[in-house]
């Protein structure tokens, strides 16, 4: 989709559909709303005496102009009566899918109309382009006869003069963000014989090459070279080889305080030996959401080169029962030269982890995040609404989680006291890889920060996050994109 800029007047705009703001409980034509009243002839205050046009939260009106103005409709949109920035992104979402159904090629947004005190001029772009873009998001599929999912092909922002400079600003930021999710969403969608470890390292060069970042892909002879017995062992059961990728993106001239993401990219994941229950296995092709979180990242990263570090290490595998796979029972050397004891060889994300872990301290990351559908147990306690947060570091915590708030990403804190810490102690082993039923999501993560060590750390459980069963007006059912801006506004924010 093209996203433009345009200073035309409301009634000069040339477009299938002109999108305008309706604040609650307006009782007549007010400021721009006002000459666009008298060129339609007193319908718009009609419209609003008579209470058809509400100005509630998302309600909508689509109107046919009649050739009264240049646009051939108007969309009127609810505003409520609080208007923040997360909810004028989710108007903007509403405005296009309402649109969408109209088989609008050309929508136009009129910026004045969405404005408010408390959401600046490029923030209400911001939030505009990005709703935008996120809920105009489809997956085209693989259905011979194509899906009569109707796309947008341009989108423009109507603004004054003088808020020109300030509105692109806040566009390209939300175009960004919208293309590293929609990136990311893509990426989860794709069908796992479609998108092997191989694919994903593949979908994270491409990246990494379109905006000149530094890379490596480790194949399983380099591996093997490097001890990393967790993750050739969770591959070694499938036909499938193991990949790592690692990417460095150089924001300033000294390779120092390095921020690290390591995304875990399992390519679909049957459970292994302990195999997973057949029904909704078909949704473990997002198992590799962690690492479409760190791709789709890098892909904001690329377009808006921040001036800071970062490094995103992605270790890759197909988790599959066969009669090389990994066994309960087994034990395994990892990287860090930890021995694990083997419990369950479904609890398998944490052990890719724990290797890519140790590789992004080898390569010098000064701060980890890393980012996994790791447990079934964080859907249990938070939901399909809110990501699981695990951390060694206060510090560090505070700032991944403000930049949540700021992505409008919901995310808690979960508890890391001691006791958990003692649930995954192995007998015969450094330490087993499940803690048993009781604080899974808990203990899942703190095996992670076993590896991460001294070195803060903050660990993102997307389980119930980065997979939507239902439509909902930022994304629809499939991948969702999860946590791909709150890693893009951490590092915007350590610059």
């Amino acid at each position: 989709m093209e996203v433009k800029f345009s200073t035309h007047k409301w009634n000069e705009m040339a477009t299938d559909c002109l999108v305008i703001g309706i604040p609650e409980g307006l009782k007549q034509p007010k400021g721009p709303l006002q000459p666009l009243d008298a060129l339609l002839d007193g319908q718009l205050a009609a419209l609003l005496a008579e209470g058809d046009l509400t100005g509630k939260s998302k309600d909508t009106l689509l109107l046919h102009t009649f050739g009264k103005i240049s646009c051939k409709r108007i969309l009127f949109i609810g505003l409520g009566q609080s208007v923040t920035f997360e909810s004028l992104r989710e108007i903007a979402a509403r405005a296009v899918r309402t649109a969408l159904k109209s088989k609008v090629s050309h929508l136009a947004l009129a910026l004045d109309s969405f404005m408010t005190d408390g959401v600046s001029e490029q923030e209400t772009a911001q939030a505009l382009v990005e709703g935008s873009l996120l809920g105009g998001y489809r997956f085209k599929g693989y259905a011979l006869e194509e899906r009569n999912d109707h796309r947008l092909s341009r989108l423009s922002i109507v603004c004054q003069e003088g808020q020109t400079s300030e509105v692109e600003a806040g566009g390209k930021l939300g175009e960004a963000m919208a293309k590293g999710t929609n990136l990311a969403r893509e990426l989860v969608n794709i069908p796992g014989n479609l998108l092997t470890p191989t694919g994903i390292a593949s979908a994270a060069v491409e990246v990494a090459q379109r905006y000149g970042m530094e890379y490596e892909i480790l194949e399983r002879e380099d591996m093997i070279r490097l001890g990393m017995g967790a993750l050739l062992g969770v591959a070694q059961g499938s036909a499938q080889p193991p990949k790592l990728v690692a990417i460095r993106y150089k924001g300033r001239p000294i390779w120092e305080e390095v921020l690290g993401f390591v995304g875990k990219g399992i390519s679909f994941d049957t459970g292994g030996i302990s195999l997973k229950p057949r029904e909704g296995m078909e949704e473990m092709i997002g198992d590799m959401g962690g690492a479409a979180a760190v791709i789709g990242a890098l892909e904001v990263i690329g377009q808006l080169k921040p001036e800071v570090n970062v490094l995103a290490v992605i270790p890759c595998a197909e988790n599959m029962p066969s009669g090389t796979a990994l066994k309960p029972g087994d034990v395994i050397t990892t990287m860090s030269g930890k021995t694990v004891e083997i419990l369950n060889t479904d609890a398998e994300g944490r052990l890719v982890l724990a290797d890519g872990v140790s590789y992004a301290k080898r390569l010098g990351a000064d701060y980890l995040v890393d980012v996994a559908t790791l447990t079934g147990a964080v859907l249990v306690a938070l939901g399909t609404c809110t990501t699981g947060v695990v951390t060694n570091n206060e510090a560090f915590v505070e700032e991944v989680m403000e930049a949540a708030a700021e992505a409008g990403e919901a995310v808690w804190r979960l508890p890391s006291f001691d006791p958990y810490k003692e649930q995954i102690k192995s007998k015969v082993a450094d330490l087993k890889n499940t803690g048993g039923r009781y604080a899974g999501s808990i203990t899942a993560g703190l095996f992670i920060g076993a590896f991460a060590e001294e070195t803060p750390w903050v660990h993102l459980d997307i389980a119930g996050t980065s997979w939507a069963e239902k439509d909902t007006d930022m994304s629809p059912p499939g991948g969702t994109g999860s946590m791909v801006r709150t890693l893009a506004l951490l590092a915007m924010g350590r610059a």
